[in-house]
């Protein structure tokens, strides 16, 4: 009936406010399988305001297991797609997807300011970059993954606990992409997964979300499921000594009045005379052709810009790209987006002697 309140069942569960989940935002990186039926309850529970990021776009193989994608959207970014499919789900939510890589997508600020980060990525390097990008400004993050049979889900609330890099080896983290490296991994192997799988863990990295969202987050940090046998069981984690993701940000974040949209020169002249600032990530710079004395194209591409050499125009050399994270190398009228800042990053700038200052660009 008209008038009716939505969520009236929902009020009747013990605890439960949809009021409060009206106010909250929740950042959903990777919108493959796993992130369609997070964002999808995320949507219904009514969460107010929903991030997502993925850079990718629908393929067939995705209709089998993402119930917000269609065969119409096949070719769409997957952020659009779902976007378009979670406001017909609920007239309320406010819903921004972000088409690019999750470290170019969502901002530190950003992250910092969500009430629950949820990781719906496929890769372990993936995973562990948004796990070091939620370390570093200690936001809130659901991570989840899932196998054939199996999956896990993972919450990591506080820096000072033990955290998904804890349980790898060294060798397994030094592989992984950390928040300031310039590359993603896109070789690793794929494991087939069914949707009843990928409903499972979805559905308890929405509880594990929404609780989190109330204050009365699960007790667990690591929960294993096993669809097969039935059997679905917390995994008590240790931390290691040795993981990097322990370390959040140290000192005063300074708020800068410039937005992602400003270009480098104009962000580089309104910081403190001396300091070096930095990108997380880093960005192609003009390509060289020694052989050509000089001769120089800028690569406007990222993609052709990864690959490891191109030929020169003029000569037919192969040039070797060049990468650099310091903002005063790339041109200065080129916008700090097209360099793969995100919204509202907290940029660290190096000062003369060595320490860092954090500058928070504005929304």
């Amino acid at each position: 009936m008209a008038g009716e309140d939505r969520f009236a069942r929902e009020r009747l569960v013990p605890g439960w406010d949809p009021d409060t989940f009206a106010g909250a935002t929740a950042v959903v990186v990777g919108l493959g399988a796993l992130g369609n039926e997070a964002a999808k309850n995320l949507a219904l529970a009514g969460i107010g305001r929903l991030v997502l990021c993925d850079p990718d776009t629908v393929e067939t193989t995705n209709l089998s297991r993402s119930v917000l994608f269609g065969p119409d959207d096949i070719g769409r970014p997957k952020t659009e797609a779902a976007a378009e499919a979670l406001r017909r789900l609920s007239a309320t939510v406010v819903v921004e997807p972000r088409v690019r890589d999750l470290a170019a997508g969502v901002g530190l600020g950003e992250l910092a300011a969500a009430d629950v980060v949820l990781g719906c990525l496929d890769s372990l390097r993936s995973r562990m970059r948004l796990l070091g990008r939620c370390a570093l400004v200690e936001a809130p993050l659901v991570d989840g993954a899932t196998g054939p049979w199996e999956g896990e889900v993972r919450l990591r609330l506080d820096t000072q606990e033990a955290c998904y890099g804890c349980t790898l080896t060294a060798h397994q983290r030094s592989s992984a992409d950390v928040p300031w490296s310039c590359l993603d991994d896109t070789t690793a192997g794929q494991l087939g997964t069914s949707i009843g799988t990928t409903a499972l863990v979805a559905a308890w990295m929405t509880q594990a979300a929404l609780c989190s969202v109330l204050g009365t987050p699960p007790p667990y940090r690591m929960l294993r499921i096993e669809s097969l046998t039935g059997r679905t069981a917390p995994v008590v984690m240790t931390r290691a000594r040795d993981c990097p993701h322990h370390r959040p940000i140290q000192g005063d974040i300074t708020p800068c009045a410039l937005n992602h949209r400003a270009t480098a020169g104009e962000l580089t002249a309104v910081l403190p005379f001396g300091g070096e600032p930095l990108t997380w990530s880093q960005f192609p710079l003009p390509v060289r052709c020694r052989a050509c004395r000089g001769y120089a194209e800028t690569v406007g591409d990222r993609a052709v810009a990864d690959t490891p050499f191109s030929r020169c125009d003029q000569c037919g050399r192969l040039r070797r790209p060049r990468f650099s994270n310091r903002l005063r190398d790339a041109a200065p009228d080129a916008r700090l987006t097209e360099l793969g800042v995100p919204p509202q990053e907290i940029l660290p700038v190096r000062q003369p002697r060595g320490e860092y200052t954090w500058h928070q660009l504005s929304s």
